[in-house]
C-alpha cells in the first residue's frame, strides 16, 4: 500500500508538472501551422501510456511485489496528485479558450 501511494505521487508529480509544460507550449503555439499542434497533442495523448505501463512498471524495483497490492492506492493517488496539479490551469485554458472562440464568432457574425 505505502509502494502504491509514494509511487502514485511520484508519477502524478512527473506526469502533473509535464502536462503543464505541454499546456504552456499548445498555448503559445502559432496556430496557422499545425504540424507543431499535432506533434503536443501528440505528446498529452501519451502521459496515461507512462500513467499504466511505462517503462518503471517492468522495472526490477517492482520485481518483488505484486501488482495487485498496489495498483488501487497508486490510482487513487495518481489522480488525486494529477487533479490537483492540474485543475486550475485546465480550467484557466478553457476559459481562455472560449473566449477566444467567442471573440471570432462576433467578429464573422
Amino acid at each position: 500500500m505505502i509502494l502504491g501511494i509514494g509511487l502514485g505521487i511520484l508519477i502524478g508529480l512527473i506526469s502533473g508538472t509535464v502536462a503543464l509544460v505541454l499546456l504552456r507550449t499548445a498555448n503559445s503555439l502559432n496556430r496557422v501551422n499545425l504540424k507543431p499542434i499535432i506533434a503536443v497533442t501528440t505528446e498529452i495523448l501519451a502521459i496515461p501510456t507512462f500513467w499504466f505501463g511505462g517503462p518503471w512498471l517492468t522495472s526490477n524495483i517492482l520485481v518483488e511485489s505484486p501488482i495487485a497490492d498496489f495498483v488501487n492506492p497508486y490510482v487513487m493517488t495518481l489522480a488525486c496528485t494529477f487533479s490537483i496539479l492540474m485543475a486550475y490551469p485546465i480550467f484557466r485554458w478553457v476559459v481562455k479558450v472560449g473566449t477566444e472562440l467567442g471573440r471570432e464568432v462576433e467578429q464573422n457574425a
